[in-house]
């Protein structure tokens, strides 16, 4: 971040910049769109991590999110006595707060589930 900063501060007009980020070769933007599912399974697939409930990059929840899903969703497939319905539901009902507010913010109001 603080060479962003520095290479910000080298620009006396904000054109300059936008000029030099056009000639970079190495340099990439793109929008960022976040995809609300109403379940995070179907059948006997279920997303977990960045492929259900993707944070924001910028808030640094990603790895913590996707390790506390995993965690819970064995629990409850060890739980449910090998009937994965029960569990993935469990886990979606388990997860779904705490999910939510790892990539919203505070703001924003749960799904209902």
């Amino acid at each position: 971040m603080a060479s962003v900063r520095c290479a910000i501060w080298a620009f006396d007009d904000p054109r300059e910049l936008l000029g030099a980020m056009a000639d970079a070769p190495d340099f990439y933007f793109d929008r960022m769109i976040q995809i609300d599912m109403d379940r995070w399974s179907a059948g006997r697939v279920v997303l977990l991590g960045d492929a259900g409930y993707c944070p924001s990059p910028a808030s640094g929840q990603g790895t913590s999110l996707a390790l506390v899903g995993a965690y819970v969703l064995a629990g409850e497939l060890a739980a449910s006595g090998g009937d994965h319905g029960v569990a993935f539901a469990r886990y979606e009902a388990r997860r779904c707060a705490a999910t939510w507010s790892g990539t919203r913010s505070s703001a924003a109001a749960p799904p209902s589930t």
